[in-house]
């Protein structure tokens, strides 16, 4: 009988970003310290059915023996049908009883994994997990209802409107939405509320951009996001819950991006974009962002781990709060990590102190 731990990594899901978890759930598996931990890598399929150990791992070698880009591009599309609810909670009891997970660590980027929903079924099997709760997860999926938990807390940002489909496709209401988005000024950035690896982002630089830009983003979310463009420098910062304590920064790094925003295939497809840790900026500057970063977790209620991105402005110097990813990536070219090792925490060292962060959290209503 073994007395590892046993991990169920689960990656995949009814996302956008699908194939972006295949690469951080492999990072996970290959680098928990075996003599702690059994890592078994649970795969949930486009049509939300769980797999077990066996089908999950030839799931995975399937998804490396596929030219790079298509598989990184492999997510579900608008429309794309589940699989009946009788056959999705029939694979999830066997994918459990094949697994018997002690924990689970989910990395399963986007919707699904990020937005509270996995959190919750785990929450209801009275499963210890890794990461954010079902609120924080929620809340900082959606980037309006995060962006007004940042604004409560006072935090600095750059000015936004919201643009709920509903609205929008009433023309009264659309006129007043219009009004406020030109009150943003140009250029304009137009994103989903509720989506990650910057998908679905359109960069506006006239008005008549507009509409279509927020069609792309109603073609992901049922709300749109519109927000003002500064010229800014993109800097990131890592935050782990505190051992005991309170929560914990990184060391800032920055992205330097090789498109005219780091968009998707940027971040995962041209390999032109290079980060820079620490980042080059004032040490004022560095001690605000950590700050701000551990201020923007314990806003929307954080809890495990979550990267935090900045704005910093040329002209004057500036950090605003752009948004937190409650579930960052483990790629080979994520921050999190990276950030996390130039302030001396090596990647084994990480994920085993994330995994017993899933064990701090009291049983809901216990």
């Amino acid at each position: 009988m073994s007395l590892r731990t046993r991990v169920g990594v689960v990656f995949g899901g009814p996302s956008r970003e699908h194939g972006v978890s295949f690469l951080s759930a492999r990072c996970i598996l290959q680098n928990l310290p075996s003599d702690r931990y059994e890592a078994l890598p649970v795969f949930v399929g486009k049509d939300g059915l769980w797999h077990g150990v066996a089908a999950s791992r030839e799931a995975m070698l399937r998804y490396f023996e596929r030219p790079p880009r298509e598989a990184l591009l492999d997510g579900i599309l608008p429309g794309s049908r589940p699989a009946t609810a009788g056959a999705i909670v029939e694979s999830f009891g066997a994918s459990f009883r094949d697994g018997a997970w002690d924990v689970v660590f989910p990395i399963v980027h986007g919707t699904f994994g990020e937005d509270g929903v996995l959190q919750g079924l785990f929450e209801a099997m009275n499963v210890p997990y890794v990461g954010f709760g079902v609120a924080a997860s929620a809340v900082g999926m959606d980037k309006v209802q995060m962006k007004a938990a940042f604004a409560a807390a006072g935090l600095p940002q750059v000015r936004y409107v919201g643009l709920p489909a509903a609205s929008w496709k009433v023309p009264a209401l659309r006129s007043a939405l219009l009004s406020r988005v030109e009150a943003l000024g140009l250029p304009l950035f137009v994103k989903p509320a509720c989506a990650g690896s910057s998908v679905g982002i359109t960069k506006v630089k006239r008005f008549d951009e507009l509409d279509a830009a927020v069609d792309v983003a109603l073609d992901v979310d049922a709300t749109a996001l519109v927000e003002a463009a500064v010229d800014a420098r993109e800097i990131e910062c890592a935050v782990l819950e505190g051992d005991g304590g309170p929560t914990e920064a990184s060391l800032p790094g920055e992205i330097v991006p090789a498109h005219e925003f780091y968009d998707y295939e940027d971040k995962y497809i041209d390999d032109r974009s290079y980060s820079v840790i620490p980042a080059r900026i004032p040490e004022a500057t560095r001690d605000e962002v950590r700050r701000m970063a551990c201020a923007a977790f314990d806003a929307v209620g954080g809890a495990g781990f979550a990267r935090v991105d900045f704005f910093f402005e040329r002209t004057t110097g500036r950090v605003f709060l752009n948004e937190i990813n409650s579930l960052p990536g483990f790629t080979p070219i994520s921050m999190f990590p990276k950030m996390w090792e130039a302030a001396g925490l090596p990647l084994d060292a990480l994920l085993g102190r994330l995994v017993k962060s899933a064990f701090l959290r009291p049983l809901r209503g216990r």
